[in-house]
């Protein structure tokens, strides 16, 4: 004979379901009532005990989850609870809670494939940023998901781990007996946070343990050094009938000058040029950063001109009519210009701007509108009073830049 065990209103019951059952205790609560007025119940689960049953209603009541209901059971709902349970319309429960079930043991590298399929750009989404700099929504850019993937190809050891059992002693112990740079690293725990972040959002994990990672390499690849005046006075008597290795040169010096990234400088828009008045609008990345009047030093004006084309979308294209993309300019970098050019050695493009940001310090530009130049906010300025410096203004500093050491200083000293 079936039983109930009365608890208070509102709070389910425990319900004996009879003999010749494995489970025969089932944790019951009413989600509703029909438009008849009439009770509508869902069993959370099954038990072995009463008491088993109890204790999880006890526990739902605490800490209530998301609860998988038929949608045809769902809309005979006329009327919810004074406090309704979280409850999801689907049309095979069993189906939802056994991949609910399999998301558990998910193991490393089961989480990082659905985490990469829902977070990192496809191929189409690769193909549709590169070429017109749209990103996914929801999903991280191409640049930063590769930096990921990379990340995932490093911890291999982790592969077939449980995902949900791995604590931070875990991650600990194998980025610390892992040969790898400070940088690479640092990627790896970002990894780790972010797939953290994930299962947490999709209930594999309780408790992220990954923002606990302790990084003690002191041997940081972040550390930027300037360009010495040297080595840009080296890159402007570069001569070269080599298109890639002219390009390369090129796209440094007007790095150097503008303070613009690498991508930055290839994603500039013709139609955003005026030569006439000496600036173009660019910029991508920070909020600070996106459609900023960038002024145009006078020195590499010429290499403006040199691959303007009214007709072209964009400054830099290929030999094929293409807009050239950051891989393009990357690998000729790399494996090309650097190994020729070994007095560059050890500097990057992104260190231009490192190089044009201490320059005008040097110069004593205000913050302002050094900060209004590279593209970096203004921590202790007001948002209206940075959007305000005038393109002049910027002008004015960047002619300050000859990337020349004064001579006969204590002669200017005297005369001042």
């Amino acid at each position: 004979m079936k039983t109930i065990k009365k608890r208070a209103n509102g709070k389910g019951s425990a319900v004996y379901l009879g003999n010749n059952r494995e489970k025969p205790w089932g944790a019951r609560i009413t989600i509703g009532k029909d438009i008849n007025g009439t009770s509508i119940r869902h069993f959370i689960d099954t038990f072995e005990t009463e008491l088993d049953a109890l204790v999880c209603l006890e526990n739902y009541h605490k800490n209530p989850y998301s609860l998988y209901i038929k949608e045809e059971k769902y809309n005979r709902i006329f009327t919810f609870p004074k406090k309704p349970y979280p409850l999801v319309s689907v049309n095979n429960p069993n189906k939802v809670l056994e991949q609910k079930i399999k998301k558990d043991t998910y193991t490393f590298k089961q989480l990082f494939h659905e985490f990469k399929e829902m977070k990192l750009p496809n191929d189409e989404e690769v193909k549709l940023e590169k070429e017109k700099h749209i990103k996914p929504n929801g999903k991280f850019a191409y640049h930063y998901s590769r930096g990921m993937i990379t990340a995932f190809h490093n911890s291999e050891d982790l592969y077939n781990k449980v995902y949900k059992d791995l604590r931070t002693s875990d991650f600990q112990t194998f980025l610390n007996n892992c040969e790898k740079k400070y940088e690479t690293l640092r990627i790896m725990k970002n990894l780790y946070i972010k797939l953290d972040e994930y299962a947490l959002q999709e209930d594999i994990i309780e408790k992220s343990y990954a923002q606990h990672i302790s990084l003690t390499n002191t041997k940081t690849s972040s550390n930027k050094t300037p360009y010495s005046y040297e080595q840009i006075n080296y890159l402007w008597n570069i001569n070269s009938d080599n298109y890639k290795e002219d390009f390369i040169r090129d796209l440094l010096l007007m790095a150097l000058y503008t303070g613009c990234r690498a991508e930055e400088l290839l994603f500039i828009y013709t139609k955003n040029i005026f030569l006439d008045k000496d600036y173009f609008i660019g910029g991508l990345k920070t909020r600070a950063g996106i459609n900023r009047e960038i002024p145009i030093h006078p020195k590499i004006k010429t290499l403006f001109l040199k691959y303007y084309n009214p007709e072209n979308e964009f400054l830099f294209v290929m030999p094929n009519g293409k807009r050239t993309n950051y891989d393009y300019y990357l690998y000729h970098y790399k494996f090309n210009f650097i190994n020729k050019h070994t007095f560059l050695n050890n500097h990057t493009a992104h260190e231009c701007r490192h190089t044009l940001r201490t320059e005008l310090e040097k110069q004593n530009v205000k913050q302002v509108i050094i900060n209004s130049i590279i593209g970096h906010s203004n921590e202790n300025v007001g948002q209206d009073i940075y959007t305000h410096i005038t393109i002049e203004e910027k002008i004015e500093a960047i002619k300050l830049i000859t990337y020349k050491k004064f001579k006969n200083l204590s002669v200017l000293v005297v005369n001042q």
